[in-house]
């Protein structure tokens, strides 16, 4: 008999709890949906049924909204007395004052949930922090921290502290607590540059704030030389695109930790990623003064050609200059020997002789050795495809095709591969057989790489789009070939034979890419007066078109970053964003125009 009755109490147990459970959800989902009369109505009945902290947040945060505060009041009683050692449930008293407008009493019951704290209670203080945080009672926030750091000095509150007192709006001390970690354990480096980062670049102020952390670091550094806060320095005067002061300190601590140059190598090429090639140039001069032996000096030899080279051919430039180039990098070959490890090195040379010295042969004839130094990879793959290149200019379209063809052979699921294949179908377009070519684009449309998909989707709309005419096949055909007299640097040929288009075919659906080809040209010749006219004709005679928007864009930058017309450009960036949101260039001229604007963070 006792078995039955013990069963049935069992059974009529789970009965109870299941359907709390049920109220439980249903009271929550109320609450969730700030229907809070229905949720305290089933809060109400639940006290008896299961434990109160199972509801207890919801149930306060609808008492409190629905303005209901001494029975708020009453329910924190309830839960303080059953949970003492809980400091949060004290604090949650103060922000039930606070709703009720009473700010005495609330920061009176926040500082007994402070004074509350108990030493070895690490949980305890971020509990509390957490009440403060969620409700941006910030000041307390970091009184509580303050607080536990003080009961509990063997753990570290420091991150927390700091993230406290970015949150008060405390920056300078935000940074002081942040130095202070790395200084207390270098270890804590990488964790802070991150937090930093995050931090300071949050608000319209954030280059005061990098100003205030280059200042406090610097004293620092100069003070103890801490090799933490001086890489820390270094990676800020790298945010800042500040690289001659990073090369200082880079300098210095290569020297007292006897690295051997690989931190001033990292450097450089960031350096030269970011396009401050001088910068860069100096770097890779530093590694080679460590002399021969230095496991650097080569690859830091190779490099620094190079980069002179794009410093060079980046910016006006005299035929001075380029033969003083061409001397360093035949002086470097001569110095290192040719071999497969200078293979890079001498790709660079051709491409120099090719495109600005115009020296055809001999820069055919460096590719070559460069395909025979290596074995089959995409290294060799890259000279194929740029010996095809110097092939196409010296007008032999047959032998670019052979080694397009290889490369595409060799790497067939490959994105060099579907690169040689663009190239090889661009050489049909050139040669006006337009089915053929087409053909080809249609393929590569599906490259899994996006600049080869984008290049063959344009490419085909080129085609498609201009061959409806009974004139199409003439003009298209002409247009290739002003499109490949281009490649081959022959600029002006190129501007006189689309000019005779404009005349023959007017009104042709090819105007406004003719109009856009000479833009180009008259960019790359740094004419770029006659180049905005042109790019303003496009953008507005044939603002319907394709190519409207890139017009727009090339029309802003120029202006923007030559012409130094920032009025104009922020207004064609808004054009950009207003009239053309489906466009590629809709994101960075959104970016711009708050730039220009003053605006970064804002909307536009």
């Amino acid at each position: 008999m006792r078995s039955i009755v013990l069963l049935f109490f069992c059974i009529n147990s789970l009965q109870l709890s299941g359907q709390s459970s049920s109220e439980l959800k249903i009271a929550n989902k109320y609450a969730n949906s700030k229907q809070c009369d229905k949720a305290i109505e089933i809060y109400k009945t639940l006290e008896a049924k299961i434990n109160i902290l199972s509801y207890y947040s919801n149930y306060l945060k609808c008492l409190t909204a629905q303005e209901k505060y001494i029975t708020a009041i009453t329910l924190i009683k309830k839960v303080k007395k059953k949970y003492p050692n809980q400091a949060k449930y004290i604090a949650d008293l103060g922000f039930v004052y606070k709703a009720k407008g009473d700010k005495i009493r609330a920061k009176n019951e926040w500082q007994k949930s402070i004074d509350a704290l108990q030493s070895g209670r690490i949980n305890q203080v971020t509990s509390l922090a957490n009440s403060f945080s969620k409700n941006k009672e910030y000041n307390y926030l970091l009184k509580a921290y303050e607080r536990g750091q003080e009961l509990n000095p063997n753990y570290e509150f420091g991150f927390q502290l700091a993230s406290a007192l970015s949150s008060a709006g405390k920056t300078e001390q935000m940074i002081d607590t942040y130095l202070d970690l790395i200084e207390k354990k270098e270890s804590h480096l990488n964790s802070v540059k991150i937090r930093l980062q995050n931090t300071l670049g949050r608000t319209k102020s954030s280059q005061d704030n990098y100003d205030l952390l280059s200042k406090k670091l610097l004293s620092r550094v100069q003070k103890n030389n801490n090799n933490a806060l001086t890489e820390l320095l270094i990676w800020l005067y790298i945010q800042s695109n500040e690289y001659n002061a990073a090369y200082i300190y880079t300098k210095a601590l290569d020297k007292r930790l006897r690295e051997n140059g690989e931190r001033m190598f990292d450097l450089a090429y960031i350096a030269y990623e970011n396009k401050a090639f001088k910068q860069s140039v100096k770097c890779y001069q530093y590694l080679i003064d460590l002399g021969v032996d230095n496991p650097f000096y080569v690859d830091a030899k190779i490099s620094q050609v190079i980069v002179i080279g794009e410093e060079l051919i980046n910016r006006e430039y005299t035929q001075k200059e380029l033969l003083s180039l061409s001397n360093e990098y035949q002086s470097t070959i001569d110095e290192l020997g040719k071999s497969k490890d200078l293979v890079y090195l001498m790709k660079d040379y051709a491409r120099l002789k090719a495109y600005h010295l115009f020296e055809i042969e001999s820069a055919i004839n460096t590719l070559v050795e460069c395909i025979d130094l290596l074995p089959e990879s995409e290294l060799q793959a890259e000279c194929k495809l740029l010996l095809g290149d110097i092939y196409l200019i010296y007008n032999k379209e047959w032998d670019a095709i052979i080694q397009y063809s290889q490369v595409e052979k060799t790497f067939k699921e490959n994105p060099i591969g579907h690169e040689a294949k663009f190239r090889r179908a661009r050489v049909a377009y050139f040669q006006g057989q337009f089915d053929w070519a087409q053909a080809q684009l249609d393929v590569l449309k599906g490259s899994t790489t996006k600049l080869i998909a984008n290049n063959a989707m344009q490419l085909s709309l080129l085609i498609t789009d201009n061959m409806g005419l009974d004139t199409s096949a003439l003009a298209m055909q002409m247009y290739a070939q002003a499109e490949w007299l281009i490649f081959q640097n022959k600029n002006d040929e190129s501007y006189q034979l689309l000019d005779s288009m404009l005349t023959t075919f007017p009104g042709h659906t090819l105007s406004d890419e003719i109009l856009y080809k000479q833009a180009e040209i008259e960019l790359n010749e740094k004419n770029y007066t006659q180049a905005v006219k042109l790019y303003e004709k496009v953008a507005t005679e044939f603002s319907f078109d394709i190519l409207a928007d890139d017009a727009l864009f090339q029309w802003a930058e120029i202006l923007e970053e030559k012409l130094n017309d920032t009025n104009k450009a922020q207004e064609l960036y808004e054009k950009i964003v207003m009239e053309y949101s489906d466009s590629i260039f809709t994101v960075e001229a959104r970016k711009r125009f708050r730039k220009l604007r003053g605006d970064q963070n804002g909307e536009l």
